[in-house]
């Protein structure tokens, strides 16, 4: 079901465009075609919410004003500034609106999170049923180390094309710099990486160099 379904029933014709993209990084950079979680180099954690048009365009306005009022109550109720948008704030807010469009039958919007428990309390807390999470993290290769995420994974190393081959525990415990990314979920999720994926646990789909998607259970993403 479309979470703005309600919203968007009672709207009238008009094109969605939010300007709110953050300032500093590329507009559209995550613009996926299905509902997913972005990590970026920096570790700074996204996702998007992508449902369909249903019966054409719908007001601007309206829709704008459910989707940052939404995003304000959850950062008040966090005793943070309600506020949507985290441009001018001394302290990152724990989540914002970093950028909402439609077109091509589809409206997109993407949040940004201060950290990973933000986006994992978000998801649930507004039924974001695609992107929520039983448990997510994201961190250096280094602090995966220390976190125990290498140890014991059935991890594979991606190749050119389709090829993959079991990685070594020697290459795993060399990582330092690199980004690795932790799932679990109880449904399959889509994850888009800034960087190309090196590593993945078994049974992750390969879709892309830089996107996944990983099945129910508990699993991780390395990339560079």
């Amino acid at each position: 079901m479309n979470r703005w379904k309600g919203v968007w029933a009672a709207a009238a014709a008009g094109l969605l465009i939010c300007g709110c993209a953050r300032a500093g990084r590329p507009e559209n950079k995550f613009l996926p075609q299905v509902s997913s979680i972005y990590v970026a180099k920096d570790g700074e954690i996204f996702s998007a919410t992508v449902e369909p048009w249903e019966d054409g365009e719908y007001d601007s306005a309206s829709l704008r004003q459910f989707i940052t009022d939404e995003v304000a109550a959850y950062n008040e109720s966090l005793g943070a500034s309600a506020l949507p948008f985290a441009e001018g704030e001394e302290a990152p807010l724990p989540v914002a609106v970093d950028s909402c469009q439609a077109g091509e039958g589809k409206l997109w919007v993407v949040y940004r999170y201060k950290d990973s428990e933000a986006f994992r309390d978000f998801a649930r807390e507004y039924h974001d049923k695609a992107n929520e999470t039983i448990s997510f993290g994201t961190g250096t290769a280094l602090a995966g180390q220390e976190a125990g995420w290498f140890t014991g994974g059935d991890f594979v190393k991606l190749g050119r094309g389709d090829e993959v081959t079991a990685a070594r525990q020697k290459d795993l415990e060399r990582l330092e710099k690199e980004r690795v990314v932790m799932v679990e979920a109880d449904h399959s999720i889509i994850l888009q990486t800034e960087g190309k994926i090196l590593y993945v646990t078994r049974n992750v789909a390969v879709l892309g160099k830089n996107t996944v998607q990983i099945p129910e259970g508990k699993h991780y993403v390395v990339f560079r």
